[in-house]
């Protein structure tokens, strides 16, 4: 009977961890997605300041 319950907890973990993994890439394409447009708007703002200029 222990054996029964112990692969229904792994089956669970398993599943945790695949939902944590999906969790943990869309946070990822979140973050490069953010960076990328921050990165955007400061070479924007760099050159209409004259950074780019000099």
């Amino acid at each position: 009977m222990g054996c029964i319950f112990s692969c229904i907890a792994g089956i669970f973990q398993c599943i945790g961890d695949v939902i944590m993994g999906i969790i943990s890439a869309i946070a990822g394409c979140l973050e490069c997605i953010i960076g990328s447009i921050a990165n955007f708007i400061a070479s924007i703002v760099d050159c209409l300041t004259c950074g780019c200029c000099r």
